[in-house]
């Protein structure tokens, strides 16, 4: 788990080619050990969901989603601050990064696609091209392959604006240009929110299995049935944590996430903060 301030281990071709791209693919992010781990814990979660119909999340024959799976194991809430995934959104998303929600994806083999292409994320009004809402880890549990059910997107999409106008097709796997995010378990691939994205279908005999952790902005709220729960929240320990289960202050000129971080802060804090900041230079 991160426990201090990590400052990014992204070099400087990787930042360029998610900001030209849209996303980012980082191999073999997992150790064997981790990979076994999160497996072991993946499987016992599923089987809890399976046992308790009333729990969240899709039951479809094409698609299976364990909702907020930060709540079936401490496994999952590390999952959230782990040294492969922090860093890289942090360094996409600022200091204010948090957590917005968590699922755990089970693709059956020879099943459709379950959602078209689309974006996470629209931006109405004036057109941002750079602004990020939020990006996603995609933390793959079973090796995919190209035929194997996993995600596909456009590269460069997150730049277009909310207006263009794509190519109508019946079956996702018809659109051009399309990149597969095929890869071997263990990997972790991140995509900006905007990016033009869809399911594949899964015409393969394996079963694809994928954490997906969403991130956004500490003023940003919990998706709807996504918020911590307080046994969750509980386990939020360092500053880091706090910030990712949505504890202390949402709205500051600057975000600590030094381990002596304060949890909340004073109004004296909050006006000594815009003391600081000088003519010109915004906030730090």
């Amino acid at each position: 788990m991160v426990t201090s301030l990590a400052r990014s281990s992204v070099s400087e071709e990787q930042r360029l080619f998610a900001e030209t791209n849209g996303y980012l693919v980082v191999e073999d992010a997992l150790s064997p050990d981790e990979l076994m781990t999160l497996r072991t814990a993946a499987d016992r979660a599923e089987a809890a969901w399976r046992d308790d119909t009333s729990l969240p999340g899709w039951r479809r024959e094409n698609i299976e989603q364990v909702q907020s799976i930060i709540e079936y194991g401490d496994e999952f809430v590390e999952l959230a601050a782990h040294p492969k995934i922090f860093p890289v959104v942090r360094d996409l998303l600022g200091d204010d990064v948090t957590l917005l929600f968590s699922d755990y994806f089970i693709t059956p083999p020879r099943t459709p696609s379950q959602i078209h292409w689309h974006r996470d994320a629209r931006l109405l009004g004036p057109y941002h091209p750079r602004s990020r809402i939020f990006a996603k880890a995609f933390v793959l549990l079973s090796d995919v392959s190209p035929e194997g059910g996993g995600t596909a997107v456009i590269p460069g999409t997150h730049k277009y604006d909310d207006d263009w106008s794509f190519p109508e097709v019946e079956n996702p796997i018809q659109m051009p240009g399309h990149v597969r995010m095929a890869f071997p378990a263990g990997t972790i691939w991140f995509m900006h929110g905007r990016t033009y994205h869809a399911a594949l279908p899964n015409d393969s005999d394996t079963t694809r299995r994928v954490l997906i952790y969403s991130y956004g902005h500490l003023w940003m709220k919990p998706w709807q049935g996504y918020e911590p729960s307080a046994d969750v929240q509980a386990k939020a320990t360092t500053a880091i944590m706090r910030q990712l289960m949505h504890l202390g202050d949402p709205y500051r000129y600057e975000y600590d996430l030094e381990e002596a971080a304060k949890a909340t802060m004073s109004g004296e804090d909050e006006f000594e903060q815009r003391r600081q900041q000088k003519p010109g230079r915004g906030l730090r």
